[in-house]
């Protein structure tokens, strides 16, 4: 079922991709965010897993996201995602804290485009790695980002965005600028 809801989510962004022919010629073409994020759930619940038998309490951590589009028309854009972090943090001695790398595909859908505001949707598939710093031990894993609601603001050179986000980016909010 979920494979399914997946495949048919890819094929209606790749038509939307070739629906809409640009209007204006002098869209912005590059785009280049930092955003960060709280509580990436699957990260999450791996690093709290390895806190169980640790001394002091765990810190929740923000992780940090670099992100690269290439708009292809005025309403969609396809680039990679770079995200790493540690979700729960520990700071006492011999404790296990999990890191995360993680790089994606990401594919963006603007809903409405306006001069100074855009609603937009966002996904992003790849893989990412799970390590420890203090034991060598790696881990792969699969990596997701779903923001079914963003909002830009600002201007095309300097602007911010705020996302409904699910997924390694973080759950809940995500602040980007």
């Amino acid at each position: 079922m979920k494979k399914n809801l997946f495949i048919t989510l890819l094929l209606i962004m790749c038509f939307s991709v070739f629906a809409n022919e640009p209007q204006d010629q002098n869209f912005k073409k590059n785009e280049i965010q930092l955003k960060t994020g709280i509580f990436p759930y699957v990260e999450s619940v791996i690093s709290a897993f390895a806190q169980i038998n640790n001394d002091g309490e765990p810190i929740m951590l923000p992780v940090i996201s670099a992100e690269y589009l290439r708009y292809i028309n005025p309403n969609n854009g396809i680039g990679a995602t770079f995200t790493i972090g540690t979700p729960y943090g520990n700071f006492s001695s011999g404790s296990l804290n999990i890191t995360f790398a993680a790089l994606q595909f990401t594919y963006r859908g603007i809903y409405m485009n306006k001069e100074k505001i855009k609603l937009y949707g966002e996904i992003g598939v790849g893989g990412e790695l799970l390590f420890t710093i203090t034991n060598p031990m790696f881990n792969g894993n699969f990596a997701f980002h779903a923001s079914p609601i963003g909002i830009w603001f600002g201007s095309e050179k300097i602007f911010g965005t705020m996302e409904l986000t699910i997924g390694t980016e973080g759950t809940f909010a995500t602040l980007g600028i």
